[in-house]
């Protein structure tokens, strides 16, 4: 069955792809490429600076060196308007609204990302190791000042 698709599926070394050189067309700030996969995710419980990587000033171009978050080069106004907001709000329930909107606005509305997965996280600490608590919104360390040494 055909479906009337061109695909050329390009495999790019991770150290090229994920790297800075604005010289290499091969890059993802590049972004030359309709569709393109490849995880991405924030740390911690407040979204603010993921969501802000959409940001129409956010693009990688030739005047930026290709440097820039916003690789689907997705670019809003009202986007950026209430992007603004949230770096301005304190209430916790408001941000948690604008967020929200914000989210919207790039996956339901627009489809400038497209959330398939969320990538399993695995962590272990030695038995000997007390006062580990692992968290799924920092990183292992979060509390190493609490460690000890069992005996």
């Amino acid at each position: 069955t055909e479906l009337g698709v061109d695909v050329e599926l390009k495999s790019i070394d991770a150290s090229v792809f994920f790297g800075g050189d604005a010289g290499s067309p091969d890059t993802y700030q590049h972004f030359y490429a309709d569709v393109e996969m490849f995880a991405n995710n924030f740390d911690g419980t407040d979204p603010e600076s993921f969501l802000a990587q959409y940001k129409c000033d956010k693009i990688p171009s030739p005047a930026t060196q290709w440097q820039g978050e916003n690789i689907p080069r997705f670019c809003d106004p009202a986007y950026d308007a209430l992007s603004a907001k949230l770096a301005t709000t304190a209430d916790m329930t408001e941000r948690g609204t604008i967020a929200k909107q914000l989210n919207d606005m790039i996956t339901k509305a627009n489809y400038a990302t497209v959330p398939l997965v969320d990538r399993g996280r695995l962590s272990a600490a030695s038995n000997t190791l007390g006062g580990v608590v692992l968290n799924v919104w920092d990183t292992e360390l979060w509390n190493a000042q609490d460690w000890t040494r069992l005996k």
